[in-house]
């Protein structure tokens, strides 16, 4: 039946008309977009909202002279349009694997200076005692009683040697702004 004749049968309210029209196209419909896509699912989606956007076309009146035609450009225009959304998803996702690394290089980057402030502030300190307990304790991993062992002092000392070292370097480092007032 001609096309005209079954979009005037569609408006007037026969939905069979509808069944009538779009069901020759479909298959090619399918093939056309998933030419494009190369995902089943996808084209099966796009054709089937294709044929929801043709219907609503005709219902609103719209002047469609070559049905066949318009309606596997809109099945491509549709494929397209999906294609380039999955295309700035994995632009989007790459963009966000992009900031992550960006953010561990800064994190990094304010890591490695905080740790040379502090090894500068250590080095700062006056009292010699200070120094090696801190440089024993944390830069050598050395436990309390591996620092008392090595310096031969008492593990006591060592403990309250580490804890005014610890203040001194505090105040070493807020002096140098280094820390903020909380810390």
């Amino acid at each position: 039946m001609d096309q005209k004749k079954l979009i005037d049968r569609i408006q007037n309210g026969e939905d069979s008309a509808f069944a009538e029209l779009i069901h020759p196209l479909i298959e090619k419909g399918y093939r056309t977009s998933y030419s494009i896509l190369r995902s089943k699912e996808q084209a099966e989606e796009v054709v089937q909202n294709a044929m929801i956007e043709a219907y609503r076309n005709i219902m609103s009146g719209k002047e469609i002279t070559y049905f066949t035609t318009w309606f596997y450009k809109l099945v491509s225009h549709r494929s397209i349009d999906v294609l380039r959304k999955n295309g700035r998803l994995r632009e989007a996702s790459l963009e966000i694997e992009y900031l992550r690394d960006e953010q561990g290089v800064v994190d990094s980057v304010i890591k490695e200076e905080t740790e040379n402030e502090i090894k500068k502030g250590i080095s700062s300190l006056e009292n010699r005692d200070y120094r090696n307990v801190l440089l024993l304790y944390y830069y050598q991993e050395l436990t309390i009683q591996e620092v008392s062992d090595l310096l031969g002092i008492n593990s006591s000392t060592v403990k309250s040697q580490l804890r005014r070292a610890r203040n001194a370097l505090k105040k070493r480092l807020l002096e140098n702004q280094m820390i903020g007032v909380n810390s």
